[in-house]
């Protein structure tokens, strides 16, 4: 279906605004499988954000982390030389080089190295969550200039019909002037409309390529083929499926939210080094056996020496450091505990307001589209007594205004929906996920 974006007898919700929104507008008219699609944009920002790359790099950081830990747990290897000169005996020195290695493996340790395992597993976690919010923020950001692209060029869409319908406007009241069926003033005042048409339109213009801008920065993509707002209606729509009631959209961020998850695996991981610093007074008790080589020198030989034994190590004394250790795990600990609960009552609240916005816009586009339906017919009334000479023009030109500004509220109030849609899209964590490298290598070709 084609809609004439030109015809004063169709209303502009149904004409221009269809025209503008779906995308049958110039260039963007002809292929919808060609566009740059809502979803595709989103995966993309998701994918090339440096942002993204820096959070991964602190997830494989705590990898490492992890992996030192589980080193505790594990033989450990090392050679060792030495020399030595002293008394061996009462009347005597000598001087002792010794090569050899030393293995131990730790027997028990009151749970040290299982408590920095937990570290640092939930510390993976975390960076997992702090990743995925990454990848959220960077989606957002690109929908929020995918969405001012598209509203931009709707708006410019409407300008343009003031501008054209004007500048007809100008050309029927020149030819006027010259037998005196118009004034100086009424060219002026239609000049004035232009002008400000010329200039709305630059104002929006700027707007479209400073989101365009930033389409292509974050996609890799030109701005110019981007698919129409009516899709990307229908893809919020899809992803929004099932948050119904205010109570859906607080429950899913309270429990799908990535910052949130992020914030509790936080609590675990000090709540584990707490643990760890609370056992630091504990022994740790070491299997140890050392095989080496020692030369003497009165007899100028090489010996072997072998030894096999038990370390046991306890902290007796430290300066009370053990203490601030674990007086600063607690703190640490009350602190995310804390910051925890007030990123839920915010998110809590967040998605409550945003729910009940996106309630309010949808009513709000509703009327305001029965709006500009009688603005349409009271411009088309005024219009029609203006061309059998009932009608002033300062009337003529009044009802068109406001004709075009309950047409631009239309378009507002769509797009202000939509973004308190894309809004409870991050909070409850249902934006599109890129494939990590595993799923891209197991993925069948």
């Amino acid at each position: 279906m084609k809609f004439n974006c030109v015809s004063r007898t169709r209303p502009l919700s149904i004409g221009i605004v269809l025209c503008a929104l779906a995308g049958l507008t110039g260039h963007a008219a002809a292929q919808p499988d060609s566009c740059l699609s809502f979803e595709t944009a989103l995966l993309l920002a998701a994918e090339r954000a440096p942002e993204v790359a820096g959070a991964a790099a602190r997830q494989d950081e705590a990898a490492a982390d992890y992996r030192e830990a589980e080193s505790l747990r594990l033989p450990q290897v090392s050679t060792f030389g030495r020399t030595a000169s002293g008394d061996s005996g009462l009347t005597g020195s000598q001087i002792e080089n010794q090569v050899g290695v030393r293995l131990s493996q730790r027997l028990y340790d009151f749970g040290d190295s299982h408590y920095a395992m937990a570290a640092a597993s939930r510390s993976i976690d975390q960076r997992a969550h702090e990743l995925r919010t990454q990848q959220i923020d960077a989606s957002s950001r690109l929908a929020d200039a995918y969405l001012t692209h598209l509203e931009a060029d709707a708006m410019i869409n409407v300008i343009a019909e003031r501008r054209d319908y004007f500048d007809r406007q100008r050309v029927a009241v020149e030819a006027l002037l010259e037998t005196g069926g118009a004034t100086r003033a009424d060219r002026a005042q239609i000049a004035a409309q232009l002008a400000e048409a010329e200039a709305d339109a630059l104002e929006l213009s700027f707007m479209r390529e400073r989101a365009g801008t930033r389409i292509r920065e974050y996609t890799g993509y030109a701005p110019g083929a981007l698919c129409d707002a009516n899709a990307v209606a229908d893809d919020l729509a899809r992803a929004l499926d099932g948050v119904t009631t205010v109570h859906d959209a607080v429950d899913l961020t309270l429990t799908q939210n990535p910052g949130i998850a992020a914030q509790a695996e936080a609590v675990r991981v000090l709540d584990a080094q707490r643990e760890r610093a609370r056992r630091s007074r504990m022994p740790v008790i070491e299997a140890v056996g050392i095989a080496s080589y020692v030369y003497d020198d009165f007899s100028e030989t090489w010996d072997a020496r072998d030894r096999v034994g038990i370390d046991v190590s306890v902290p007796l004394y430290t300066g009370d450091a053990l203490r601030a250790r674990s007086d600063r795990a607690v703190a640490r600990l009350e602190q995310e505990e804390s910051g925890l609960r007030s990123l839920q009552r915010q998110l809590r609240e967040q998605a409550e307001i945003v729910f009940r916005r996106s309630m309010s816009l949808q009513a709000q586009l509703v009327r305001r589209e029965a709006v500009a339906r009688s603005q349409f017919e009271y411009f088309d009334a005024v219009s029609g007594e203006f061309d059998y000479g009932l009608g002033t023009l300062p009337d003529l030109i009044d009802a068109r205004l406001a004709y075009e500004r309950a047409e631009l509220d239309v378009i507002g109030a769509r797009f202000s929906l939509l973004r308190q849609r894309l809004e409870l899209l991050g909070l409850t964590a249902r934006m599109p996920r890129p494939r990590s490298e595993t799923e891209r290598a197991h993925e069948v070709p």
